[in-house]
């Protein structure tokens, strides 16, 4: 049965049904089939006064190219992953104009070697789940995204040309707001995800080529099950795949 949530804009408030709501255990593998989206996803989508096997076929596709996996790394490890970081960063003023207009407030490198072995090792542990199974090449480069506390990015679709059918994104320093919606329906329907600091989601196939995604900045004040999301400043490492040969060109 297809239960359906609902978005109060007016006061950012997020409304559902509490007996689907679950905890989400530690993964130590990503390609487990116990991730419960509930826990970090809230629909805004059309409301009904019955079950709707469109709508429900809807949820299921996204529920099947979109997860969150919350403390994915320790403490000490993303603490170890900041400071190779800063270090990459430091040299680097907070820029308000991106090339394609996507990003305000914000720095930005690629790391393609880690300098710190543990960090190697992280960074490996995770390409090595994200992209178990049904993907092309991981790219050895990560994105490195340092966004300020009122930067922001706006909605968009990563290029086909530069990447494959995966992008996963491991957010550290701060908790923060994704809202996802349909490229073509964008104001029918929309998702929330709450990323939870040293979360890491995945994007894929369906989400990742027919959703705008965006972060929200510290301006939009958002209410999460109860909970004030105050977004600080974010660093997030994001890893992709590389795109199909047909993609290049």
């Amino acid at each position: 049965m297809c239960n359906m949530f609902s978005v109060n804009l007016a006061r950012n408030e997020f409304i559902f049904n509490q007996r689907f709501i679950k905890l989400v255990p530690r993964f130590e593998r990503l390609a487990t089939a116990a991730v419960d989206p509930s826990a970090y996803v809230r629909y805004q989508f059309p409301k009904i006064s019955k079950v709707d096997d469109s709508i429900c076929n809807r949820r299921e596709r996204f529920d099947s190219s979109f997860t969150v996996v919350p403390d994915i790394i320790s403490r000490d490890e993303e603490s170890w992953l900041v400071s190779e970081i800063e270090k990459s960063l430091k040299r680097l003023r907070y820029q308000q104009d991106h090339w394609d207009d996507a990003i305000h407030g914000y720095r930005e490198t690629e790391i393609t070697a880690w300098k710190d072995p543990n960090n190697t090792s992280i960074i490996q542990r995770l390409k090595d789940q994200i992209f178990a199974n049904g993907s092309t090449e991981p790219m050895q480069r990560v994105h490195i995204l340092d966004l300020c506390k009122n930067g922001y990015v706006k909605p968009h679709v990563d290029s086909i040309r530069f990447c494959g059918n995966i992008i996963a994104g491991l957010s550290l320093l701060s908790d923060s707001i994704m809202r996802l919606a349909d490229e073509k329906y964008p104001d029918i329907y929309t998702v929330y995800a709450l990323l939870p600091r040293r979360s890491l989601y995945i994007m894929k196939d369906d989400v990742r080529y027919k959703y705008t995604h965006e972060i929200l900045s510290d301006g939009i004040p958002s209410l999460f099950d109860d909970k004030h999301i105050v977004r600080q400043r974010r660093i997030s490492i994001v890893m992709r795949n590389e795109p199909p040969v047909d993609n290049v060109g």
